[in-house]
């Protein structure tokens, strides 16, 4: 699916420790029952959150950073505004639901697609995504960190079963807000422990009451606009 392929990782992150922590759970084994049956019991008292991330990759010894700002709806409207270091024009992506717009500065183009049978598509992804992390890691509780005067928890997911040939993915680490039980701080190692991303929580507002207003994409004078058609995000 288009919408959550941009935004599965932050997705990933919120409802890991929604599962874990939505009623002060903090076992180290929880039965994935337990956990589905916690995340949905909170995810359906969040309606709206803002924050500003920075993301740092690493591949051998080049670094990318960029920063994202991005606001989320229920039930299905996203806008993201990336800017990378040293760049005055930004990407933006807005989805009210309905449409979803890209703008991309490199080629001056706008990309319009239509979303069809849209009820809630967050939901079926992240569901997959909280089945697959289940299956294939282990999730402990390693303490308590301060973050920017926040208390939070400090999580890390290791693979159930060691995979020589995953070198992507083998630890992560997840820095979550005693207070909103969202993620402020996430790393994650490759196979030869060496830190391959890190997304760093700035700004978090939850269920503030933001207006549908804000998914309002405005078409930037002088661009070429491409229309991609209508794709179904529940067969993608």
């Amino acid at each position: 699916m288009v919408i959550m392929q941009k935004f599965r990782p932050i997705f990933v992150l919120i409802f890991i420790v929604v599962a874990l922590f939505a009623s002060g759970c903090t076992e180290k084994n929880l039965s994935a029952e337990q956990i589905a049956a916690q995340m949905i019991d909170k995810e359906n008292s969040t309606q709206d959150y803002s924050y500003t991330m920075h993301m740092t990759s690493y591949t051998g010894e080049k670094t990318k950073e960029i920063e994202y700002k991005t606001m989320f709806k229920k039930p299905n409207m996203i806008k993201s505004i990336a800017t990378e270091p040293g760049k005055q024009n930004q990407t933006v992506s807005v989805s009210d639901g309905k449409f979803l717009w890209s703008y991309i500065p490199d080629t001056n183009t706008v990309t319009k697609i239509t979303l069809s049978n849209v009820s809630e598509p967050t939901r079926n992804d992240y569901a997959d995504i909280i089945g697959e992390l289940l299956n294939d890691t282990n999730i402990s509780l390693l303490g308590m960190e301060n973050i920017d005067g926040r208390t939070t928890y400090l999580l890390e997911t290791t693979p159930k079963e060691a995979n020589g040939d995953n070198k992507l993915m083998h630890k992560a680490k997840i820095w979550v807000d005693q207070e909103t039980w969202m993620p402020l701080r996430y790393e994650a190692y490759n196979g030869d422990g060496n830190l391959i991303i890190k997304l760093e929580i700035q700004d978090l507002k939850v269920n503030t009451g933001l207006p549908d207003s804000e998914f309002k994409f405005e078409i930037p004078e002088g661009t070429k606009i491409v229309d991609m058609g209508e794709i179904n995000p529940q067969n993608n």
